[in-house]
């Protein structure tokens, strides 16, 4: 237990020390390398809040990343933006199309959660959805902190 331990913190403080090395590249920063450095972060803040093990961590991130890949290539293809100027007919489509889009959302999470249930036990699938909440939750605090401090 000690070894995984050690190898936990080895991985998150690589991962945070990785991802603050970005932050060094000054004012020219893209959204690549924000989005890199966000992804680092969210790898060792759920590494960290499930406490996952180096061999669950090995079996786990790939599944997730292909979880969020199929799901994020799910969400693009769906073209789902409310106009004003909209009729009450693509209106009606429209949400038709949002709940065809849950719906799906909900078949790749089902896909997904049984694939996971080999790499991790299912109270850290279950613990999953809230970290991810939390992170982005942080994420967005930070963003506004960021702001506020620069607006003083």
């Amino acid at each position: 237990m000690n070894m995984q331990s050690n190898f936990l913190k080895t991985f998150i403080f690589s991962f945070i020390c990785l991802s603050l090395s970005f932050s060094g590249f000054g004012q020219g920063r893209n959204k690549e390398r924000i989005k890199e450095k966000v992804k680092l972060e969210k790898v060792a803040y759920i590494t960290q809040e499930l406490e996952l093990t180096e061999d669950e961590a090995q079996k786990f991130w790939p599944i997730y990343n292909a979880y969020k890949e199929e799901s994020g290539a799910m969400r693009a293809s769906m073209d789902i933006r409310p106009k004003k100027d909209m009729s009450d007919k693509e209106a009606e489509d429209m949400l038709y199309a949002m709940l065809d889009a849950k719906s799906k959302e909900i078949d790749i999470q089902k896909k997904y959660i049984g694939k996971m249930k080999s790499a991790i036990p299912a109270k850290k699938i279950a613990m999953l959805f809230k970290v991810e909440r939390q992170f982005k939750e942080k994420l967005v605090s930070n963003v506004k902190e960021r702001r506020k401090n620069r607006m003083e």
